[in-house]
């Protein structure tokens, strides 16, 4: 359309809701139209050393903004942002960044694979919850443009940043320490919660997704024996092969291994399960009546999900925090949000109002009736 109406761009594709049995059809089915109607349109150098895009970061709480923040402090260049805090101009560029960096693994590891195919730029998994997370991802960037004047102020970054957050956690720690947590959330955030609640000394004792598939769960070591379900019946399969003028490989096959055998992760996410401790949980698309059960058997500290199990959990008496809106809070994210989470569990775990609830059906008898016939 945009042949027709010049600096309009628009397009269309069926993506009802949560679309397809996993719930994440309908990411898949986006991802190729905006691949397909979008990325690639324009060619402007916009200058940046270190050139890279976020995948699958969206904003929530503002998390997009501190992760920009570090990000220039560090030196490198994010030309665009899926979809948080980002542009249709910067969809349009975002063919010219030398590396993606997919946070939420489930929603758009697709686009990382199309953009790599066909314009030559490899993907990693970064995680920014969390300040050790943080740190890592970042040391891991810098890693992977082998550049020692951004690696030296990759640290220089992290030692500024993170004395404020010991501070805060020295404070909270004690408090935090022992306390138990579940999450079920969408996407990559039950895996990426967990670090925060770890620096927290709190433990994870079970975590599922909404919508993840095997390889958010066990590696992306299954994909080939993962079988064709009914969600490929909707979604279109793009034949996406290297661009002609503009496939440009940033890393060769050789380099890209060898950074590999170093420990750097290139194109692999190896999944939840892996870092949860031993007879943890793991439960996929959790319902109401099983997330009552846990809770009463487990008696968690805290329980994260979205808003349609926030008061039936916290009439249980038991503190629940939105991790798809942070209930207006936030950021999360970086070191800074790794501060306000600190905060927020705190607060939230320690509270004594939680065990003065009492549901109204536990304070008064239910309501008996009989129906009378005419």
């Amino acid at each position: 359309m945009r042949e027709k109406l010049g600096d309009c761009n628009i397009f269309g594709f069926s993506c009802e809701g949560y679309k397809g049995v996993s719930q994440s059809a309908g990411h898949h089915i986006a991802n190729n139209q905006v691949f397909k109607h979008v990325v690639g349109l324009d060619d402007t150098d916009k200058g940046g050393k270190f050139k890279i895009n976020m995948l699958g970061e969206y904003n929530i709480g503002g998390d997009a903004f501190e992760i920009e923040r570090l990000l220039a402090k560090c030196g490198i260049t994010l030309v665009a942002s899926f979809s948080g805090n980002s542009t249709i101009g910067q969809f349009e560029n975002s063919h010219t960044a030398d590396l993606n960096v997919i946070m939420c693994h489930r929603s758009i590891n697709y686009m990382a694979e199309m953009m790599e195919t066909k314009y030559g730029i490899p993907w990693m998994k970064v995680n920014f919850i969390g300040a050790e997370a943080t740190a890592k991802s970042l040391r891991r960037i810098a890693r992977y443009f082998e550049d020692d004047e951004l690696m030296q102020r990759v640290e220089e970054v992290i030692a500024e940043e993170m004395p404020a957050v010991q501070n805060v956690l020295e404070a909270t720690y004690p408090h935090t320490k022992g306390k138990l947590a579940m999450l079920f959330v969408g996407g990559s955030r039950a895996h990426h919660y967990q670090e925060l609640f770890g620096e927290l000394g709190m433990e994870t004792i079970s975590a599922g997704y909404e919508f993840g598939h095997r390889d958010d769960y066990e590696g992306r070591k299954v994909i080939p024996n993962i079988k064709i379900d009914a969600d490929t019946k909707n979604i279109e399969e793009l034949k996406v092969t290297p661009d002609p003028e503009r496939f440009r490989p940033r890393k060769s096959e050789e380099d890209l291994a060898r950074l590999k055998e170093e420990g750097l992760d290139i194109r692999d996410y190896e999944g939840m399960m892996p870092d949860m401790k031993k007879g943890s949980l793991v439960i996929d698309d959790i319902s109401h009546y099983e997330s009552e059960k846990l809770i009463e058997l487990y008696k968690p500290d805290i329980f994260c999900a979205g808003i349609k199990e926030k008061y039936v959990v916290q009439k249980m008496g038991v503190p629940l925090k939105q991790l798809h809106s942070y209930d207006y809070g936030g950021p999360y994210a970086g070191f800074s949000g790794a501060i306000n989470f600190y905060k927020d569990i705190d607060r939230m775990v320690n509270s004594r109002v939680w065990k003065l609830i009492q549901a109204p059906w536990e304070e008064e008898n239910e309501l008996e009736a009989t129906y009378v016939t005419p």
